[in-house]
């Protein structure tokens, strides 16, 4: 596979929802279901009707290029989620410094390399991680604003509270793709393109989420290495849901893991339907197997949907991104 590693500068604030009712929560970076469903819709509005349903079959049988989902850059540095598994950090180690460990969310690139490589973390090494850390949550600022909506038959107002987020000069998302199928480089530039025109999250109405390609290269060295590195252990950097056949021993296969649920509505091209998908759960970034996953892609259809409503399936993304895991 031919690993390509893409960066994104926003132009404005970014609406990314997280779990919750609350238009105030959001988060800073995009799940890979999320991006695939904004890449799909991409397609469903720019090219012919039948692109995305062809493109939607190829990666139900042999999915032509995976990736991650979008995590944060900052003035040349990349942060990947850390590892659950640390079985390789002594007892005393977490006892003294168990909190400052447990604080630490993203590691930088060569931090991430680092991670099973050494017997042990020194105080050094944790020192070096928090001020990392800290360049990572000076990448960009939450904002709350307050909103007015009129009732639609008594015209009264409310006001509600949306939450967004802003990306510092040098700072973004970035995300790695790699492609089975060399063909398809450059039609994911184009789609991922046209993406940025119309933008990726919520609150696009108002702006939010459109973007620049910074950069659409192969992956650096260090990224080849962690990418390539001979191991048995695999962290997950996508959201992942399993196979059919993965499903029976799933739970052997998994060393340390969290899950999340998704649920919402559905939208197709630019017309968001009053229709609630499916709930699906997944297996979440940082996640450690034994072996390499697989995943798939999940048919949330509602049953049943009314007439004339929804005239394809509705599916969101779950194959796995891995990186081994350095010994």
């Amino acid at each position: 596979m031919e690993v390509y590693l893409f960066k994104l500068r926003f132009r404005g604030p970014v609406h990314f929802g997280d779990t919750g009712i609350d238009l105030e929560n959001v988060q800073e970076t995009v799940s890979s279901d999320t991006l695939f469903s904004a890449l799909m819709n991409t397609i469903s509005i720019y090219y012919e009707r039948n692109e995305a349903e062809d493109l939607i079959e190829k990666f139900i049988n042999n999915p032509p290029f995976i990736f991650t989902s979008l995590f944060v850059y900052h003035k040349g540095l990349y942060f990947l989620p850390k590892p659950m598994d640390d079985t390789f950090i002594s007892e005393d180690t977490k006892r003294l410094k168990g909190k400052e460990l447990k604080k630490l969310k993203w590691l930088e690139i060569s931090d991430f390399l680092n991670w099973h490589s050494q017997s042990n973390l020194t105080d050094k090494d944790i020192s070096n991680m928090q001020q990392k850390q800290s360049l990572y949550t000076d990448a960009f600022v939450r904002e709350i604003r307050p909103r007015v909506v009129l009732d639609r038959i008594t015209q009264q107002s409310s006001i509600y509270h949306c939450g967004y987020i802003y990306f510092k000069k040098n700072a973004g998302l970035y995300g790695l793709v790699a492609f089975s199928d060399k063909g398809f480089i450059e039609k994911f530039k184009n789609i991922l393109y046209l993406l940025g025109q119309t933008g990726i999250g919520g609150e696009r109405t108002y702006g939010c989420g459109t973007f620049k390609i910074e950069s659409f290269e192969p992956v650096d060295s260090t990224f080849n290495m962690i990418l390539h590195t001979n191991t048995d252990k695999y962290t997950i950097l996508s959201l992942y849901h399993p196979a059919q056949d993965e499903r029976q021993n799933l739970r052997n296969n998994l060393l340390s893991y969290d899950i999340i649920r998704k649920k919402g509505w559905i939208t197709t091209g630019r017309k968001a339907l009053t229709l609630k998908r499916k709930s699906v759960g997944f297996i979440t970034e940082g996640s450690v197997s034994k072996g390499p996953l697989k995943g798939c892609l999940v048919d949330i259809t509602p049953d049943n949907p009314p007439p004339d409503t929804l005239s394809h399936r509705v599916y969101r993304y779950g194959y796995a991104f891995t990186a081994p895991l350095p010994r």
